[in-house]
């Protein structure tokens, strides 16, 4: 017998894997140029294709659909002031280079561009 409520869970866990589905196809439509790059490859991270420059990532999906890159840690806490970004987290500890960044609700891939090439330029430095 179903509790009241299991079906809320169930559509928002089929809500989140759209999402998340999405928003790899927006990721991937990016990392095609960063694919053609020496020493750029793709790995699972997470459970989710990354982007790696020679070893190192900088660049997955979350759970829920928002990019994960690394940056310096002053971009890193510029993007978060902003509300741009949101901290990640390792364990309790928040990780002071990595961030998520939502995607833009309409679909425009500028923000994520933006701090792709920024993580990818840091990765490489």
């Amino acid at each position: 017998m179903s509790e009241p409520g299991d079906g809320d869970a169930a559509l928002q866990t089929d809500e989140r894997r759209r999402r998340r589905a999405a928003a790899q196809e927006r990721f991937d439509e990016l990392a095609v140029d960063y694919l053609a790059r020496p020493g750029v490859t793709s790995a699972r991270m997470f459970g989710s294709e990354g982007l790696k420059s020679h070893d190192k990532f900088f660049a997955f999906l979350d759970a829920d659909g928002g990019m994960i890159v690394k940056v310096p840690a002053e971009s890193a806490a510029a993007l978060v002031a902003d509300g741009a970004a949101v901290p990640v987290r390792v364990g309790r500890h928040p990780a002071r280079e990595w961030v998520s960044v939502p995607e833009d609700g309409d679909g425009d891939l500028r923000r994520w561009r933006e701090v792709l090439a920024e993580a990818y330029a840091y990765a490489c430095g």
